[in-house]
């Protein structure tokens, strides 16, 4: 397992933090992910045999934040 941490831009409210947290929880591979408001960022749990970082940053952005 990895853990990788990035900023997300855009957040403004819970829903936002439950919509980013859905969406990297919705890929494959992504054991946990833990998205904070206040300090604007994911902290992604995920197999790296399975997910690469990129499509963890790519989830985030087709959700409609900005990664930063």
């Amino acid at each position: 397992m990895a853990t990788t941490t990035f900023k997300v831009q855009g957040m403004t409210c819970n829903h936002c933090v439950m919509r980013v947290a859905k969406a990297l929880k919705s890929l494959p591979g992504v054991q946990d992910a833990q998205v904070d408001l206040q300090k604007a960022q994911a902290v992604v749990t995920y197999d790296d045999a399975k997910v690469a970082p990129e499509k963890l940053t790519a989830a985030v952005a087709e959700a409609g934040y900005k990664i930063g």
